[in-house]
């Protein structure tokens, strides 16, 4: 079931947020589609559609304070942000706004592409600039903003000839589909790497979310699902 946190009214109830990651194959997709059988324990969101005219002034409030951080980098030697890559910040930085307003009947918000998936994305494939030691405040600030609002991260993952396997024969098209299995196992392991490093940032505190791995290479979907309600005690 998709729902728009950008729509839903406030209702007692504060809203759990768990995020679903891993790397391509691992079944996110799936698992997300999974929960979606349980239309009164998960509702299924993702981050504000920027094409959406009704989004506009989130995007323009965002961007508009977002500006002065970016400015503070040495952006020198270094291409620039791209617009997507501009927006992506922009939810980063004001989403956690939305979900702290929002109130609901004590439903899970599960995300599919969501916090955790565009900071790796930003990281991994941005700006030079945006990985370099000047901009460690800008990630900091983020982890200290998302801690408060992701309540777990679901940590899908599967050893590597499985999730080769998976990307090469499912329709979805992928950057790596028909690259050389070298090129893939490194792929992989630089997301695997990436990932680390965001859950530590988030970890670094008493309020982090809670982290449940699963190898989907030996665990059903329809297992992880069933077993989610009971770690979110529902």
């Amino acid at each position: 079931m998709q729902t728009d946190i950008m729509s839903t009214p406030q209702q007692p109830g504060k809203v759990s947020v768990v995020e679903v990651v891993g790397v391509a194959g691992a079944g996110k997709s799936t698992l997300c589609q999974a929960l979606g059988e349980y239309p009164k324990l998960f509702r299924l969101d993702n981050f504000p559609d920027v094409r959406r005219l009704e989004n506009a002034p989130f995007y323009l409030g965002n961007g508009l304070k977002l500006i002065p951080k970016l400015l503070r980098l040495d952006r020198s030697g270094s291409r620039q942000l791209s617009r997507r890559e501009f927006a992506w910040l922009t939810i980063l930085h004001g989403w956690p706004t939305l979900f702290r307003k929002a109130r609901n009947d004590g439903s899970v918000i599960i995300l599919d592409q969501g916090p955790i998936y565009l900071m790796a994305e930003l990281l991994l494939f941005g700006p030079e600039y945006l990985r370099k030691e000047a901009a460690e405040f800008l990630w900091q600030d983020l982890y200290n903003q998302w801690r408060d609002i992701i309540t777990m991260v679901v940590w899908l993952d599967a050893p590597d000839e499985i999730l080769l396997d998976r990307i090469r024969t499912r329709q979805q098209d992928h950057i790596v589909k028909n690259q050389p299995l070298q090129m893939v196992v490194e792929f992989l392991a630089r997301y695997r790497r990436q990932y680390e490093v965001i859950m530590a940032g988030l970890a670094s505190q008493a309020n982090s979310p809670k982290v449940l791995r699963f190898d989907t290479g030996s665990l059903s979907t329809q297992a992880i699902a069933r077993q989610l309600p009971v770690e979110l005690n529902f």
